[in-house]
């Protein structure tokens, strides 16, 4: 939402396992951050950590109380996924990191080094990519 929010993409870094609870939790933290706001489109696949527990009711529950509306992508349908091409994009961006730079940081971060490059890589993701993101998977008509 490039009204209220600085970053593009959400992300998050946290050592427990993705699951439906913690998808649901970095849903709402991201609701009440400001990241979302009502007349948002959340655009998700059909992965389990997105439709489990009580993430059944994801649908009804943000339109109710948020005014956000969710489109499930079809299953089998990696394509249409704009997630997919920030994928891409990371992968593209780790491969371009300067060996110094990567050093530097793991001396900060040790071990977590890919994880942490990962996060400001995809934090760095402009609104203009996404909107190109979104128009590479078929979901937006392009221009």
């Amino acid at each position: 939402n490039p009204m209220t929010t600085k970053y593009a993409v959400w992300c998050s870094l946290h050592e427990c396992i993705n699951d439906a609870d913690q998808f649901h939790l970095e849903l709402e933290y991201a609701i009440h951050s400001g990241f979302f706001r009502g007349g948002d489109v959340l655009v998700l696949d059909n992965a389990a950590v997105h439709t489990g527990k009580e993430n059944s009711v994801l649908q009804d529950y943000l339109w109710e109380k948020y005014a956000i509306f969710l489109l499930f992508l079809p299953a089998r349908a990696p394509e249409w996924n704009p997630m997919e091409q920030v994928w891409t994009s990371l992968v593209q961006r780790l491969r371009e990191l300067p060996v110094n730079k990567c050093r530097e940081v793991a001396k900060e971060t040790g071990p977590h080094l890919s994880a942490y490059a990962a996060i400001e890589i995809i934090s760095g993701i402009t609104y203009e990519e996404v909107k190109q993101f979104y128009r590479g998977s078929g979901l937006v008509p392009q221009d």
